[in-house]
């Protein structure tokens, strides 16, 4: 799925639209991983806090740059926990696992975004959804970036 947007509220459209597709899919062995990958200022915390509206959370979606990891609980849904991750500031993909990612994979009720995903790009399980921001730039006061997102096996 490719689609170019042009504001925040497009952005988090696609988002929901993704959102509810992972809630279709029953019976994955581990948690469900959407890596987001795209420069700075390309939508990827726009889209998480679509994402997470769409499952219901109602806690404020701010990028975890300076804490690396935030949890939200999940009611109602097959999944019971959203967690959002920003691995800008890691070194290298081994820094997760003081963050606990080897058991947060493992749980099938857990649903991961991880934006600057490419930084931890080995240690991803396939299954994943690779959501690429491409950022087209301001026109007329629109700020325009394409979405392609693609479940890699």
């Amino acid at each position: 799925m490719k689609k170019t947007t042009k504001t925040e509220a497009e952005t988090q459209k696609m988002a929901e639209t993704l959102a509810k597709e992972v809630l279709s899919v029953e019976g994955q062995p581990g948690a469900c991983v959407v890596a987001l990958v795209g420069d700075l200022g390309a939508g990827k915390t726009v889209f998480v806090r679509g994402f997470a509206k769409a499952l219901g959370v109602k806690e404020k979606i701010t990028s975890p740059t300076f804490v690396i990891l935030k949890s939200y609980k999940l009611q109602a849904i097959s999944y019971k926990l959203l967690v959002h991750i920003d691995a800008y500031r890691l070194d290298n993909p081994e820094e997760m696992e003081i963050l606990g990612w080897s058991e947060a994979i493992k749980d099938p009720k857990n649903i991961i975004l991880i934006e600057w995903a490419e930084k931890i790009e080995k240690i991803l399980p396939k299954p994943y959804f690779l959501v690429n921001f491409s950022h087209n730039g301001a026109i007329r006061g629109e700020h325009s970036r394409t979405i392609d997102i693609k479940l890699i096996k």
